[in-house]
């Protein structure tokens, strides 16, 4: 196995992976998704072309040694290409154009459990915007087999406060009682327990 082959090969395919990566990411605005398929890819090319560029160098140094050439480091290619990569770099940072077209257009601090908690923060003010039902003078269908605690639940009605008034008035109830068990048990029907709640109310 060619080591130089088989890195360059490498390279080149994580840098295919790499750029069909970043237009999936821009088209369908899955940036935080293919975060970690970037980072990985961007190291495994990284190391491959650490690697097949230590290779150059070694076969360049022993060329050099047989044609008695020394090495210049800071030539106007170096130069160049320490400019074009240091723009690239600040541009990206500082969002700079082009560069400030590849930056996702929701903002990254809104992950989906952040919104999810933002939704149930705005869940309460938005429920004592609705409308509250008023309990009805006359009683629903189907109301004595309701708990009691339910039919507070549904009319916004504090149902300790209508416990302890119906208490206060003669009236044994329990919250987990239907209206109908509660007439049982004060020995009145379930008219009059529904008439004697909505007057406590």
């Amino acid at each position: 196995m060619a080591l130089k082959k088989t890195v360059t090969l490498t390279a080149l395919l994580s840098f295919i992976a790499l750029i069909t990566g970043a237009v999936i990411a821009v088209c369908f605005r899955l940036w935080e998704r293919l975060a970690v398929f970037h980072i990985s890819l961007s190291i495994l090319f990284g190391i491959c072309y650490i690697i097949q560029t230590a290779l150059e160098i070694r076969k360049e140094n022993a060329n050099n040694r047989i044609s008695g050439k020394k090495r210049k480091w800071l030539t106007v290619n170096s130069g160049t290409a320490i400019l074009l990569t240091g723009w690239v770099i600040l541009g990206s940072l500082l969002n700079w154009p082009p560069f400030s077209a590849l930056q996702p257009l929701t903002n990254p601090a809104q992950t989906e459990s952040e919104l999810q908690k933002l939704a149930e923060a705005e869940a309460p003010e938005k429920e004592s915007r609705k409308e509250k039902l008023e309990l009805p003078a006359k009683p629903p269908r189907f109301y004595s087999g309701t708990p009691l605690s339910s039919l507070c639940k549904k009319y916004s009605l504090d149902t300790e406060k209508i416990v302890e008034k119906l208490y206060k008035i003669g009236i044994e109830a329990n919250p987990d009682w239907s209206i109908y068990k509660i007439g049982q048990q004060n020995d009145m029907k379930s008219a009059a327990v529904y008439d004697a709640i909505y007057r406590v109310k």
